[in-house]
């Protein structure tokens, strides 16, 4: 019974060649090849950015306030009150 599944799979197989939904133009290999020249230039364009404290947010950016139901359940580990 095992064979005959296996051998039906493989028919199907034959007979259906897999086809892509997705049609790529160009050649793929250009993807992974390393450009040296842009990369190096790719690199001194980064620039660095700051992070910013919740504190600093406008109002309505900041996170609200936690209840103290909230600080019970989370001191609790999450049981039930």
């Amino acid at each position: 019974m095992r064979t005959t599944l296996l051998w039906q799979a493989k028919a199907q197989y034959q007979w259906h060649r897999h086809v892509p939904l997705i049609r790529f133009t160009g050649s793929r290999k250009t993807l992974w090849e390393a450009k040296p020249a842009q990369t190096a230039a790719a690199a001194g364009n980064v620039s660095a950015v700051e992070a910013i404290n919740f504190w600093e947010l406008p109002a309505r950016y900041r996170p609200l306030p936690i209840t103290e139901a909230e600080i019970e359940a989370i001191e609790s580990g999450g049981a039930s009150l």
